[in-house]
């Protein structure tokens, strides 16, 4: 079945109400980690709950990367 076939159900795929908070002045959700107030855009999802990068990294064990990657043809001006 595709996407496109079938509205998914009322009240699926939207965040819970008791994991809602405001965050420098938007609704976002609450890390399930450690209870952080964030907004959307810096959310990371681990099935169906939100995380902060530190509990992600803590979580998934991977980290940022720090060395810059050279890519051919791509202008950085």
């Amino acid at each position: 079945m595709r996407y496109t076939e079938m509205p998914p159900p009322f009240g699926e795929g939207m965040v819970k109400p008791d994991q809602l908070s405001v965050a420098r002045g938007q609704l976002g959700p609450k890390c399930a980690g450690c209870d952080l107030p964030l907004i959307f855009a810096e959310s990371l999802v681990i099935d169906d709950r939100y995380y902060c990068l530190e509990c992600y990294e803590k979580i998934t064990g991977v980290s940022s990367s720090t060395e810059p990657k050279e890519v051919g043809g791509l202008r950085m001006d």
